[in-house]
């Protein structure tokens, strides 16, 4: 590990569920987007799918719809192995079946210069929250 670069902007982790394991291809092009124009770094990212037997699998990153073309590869993560397949197949437990959830992790590179700046400056995070985009769309619908 020690090729590693270490993230020095903020880490984190999200777990999308999927009602049905059948990916498009748009959602990898997005992800490679943020990657492509500097707003993220992928660390990792891992697929896991739960059959309609309910038998957990690890999907290959590279091709997630399994028509032997590589969908994924822009989004081979810079630290592999930081999320599990035992952390996904936490996450995929109280699915049904028939269905998968993404885990990926990422450093939020768009606060590294700012992040250092606040450190320089005495700052420390005292508090983090995310809002949902559905909260914050009711909120807009109700002032409507």
């Amino acid at each position: 590990m020690a090729d590693i670069v270490r993230p020095a902007g903020p880490v984190d982790i999200a777990v999308i569920a999927f009602d049905e394991p059948k990916f498009d291809g748009s959602v990898a092009s997005a992800i490679a987007d943020l990657v492509a124009n500097g707003t993220v770094r992928l660390l990792d990212i891992i697929l896991v799918n739960k059959d309609e037997n309910g038998e957990v699998s690890l999907v290959e990153v590279t091709d997630v719809d399994g028509d032997g073309i590589p969908d994924l590869v822009a989004l081979q993560g810079d630290i592999p192995g930081l999320l599990s397949e035992t952390d996904a197949g936490v996450a995929v437990e109280a699915m049904p079946n028939n269905s998968a959830v993404a885990m990926i992790a990422w450093e939020n590179t768009w606060l590294v210069r700012a992040g250092q700046a606040i450190r320089n400056n005495g700052g420390t995070l005292v508090a983090f929250e995310r809002i949902p985009a559905e909260d914050v769309a009711a909120v807009l619908d109700s002032a409507d």
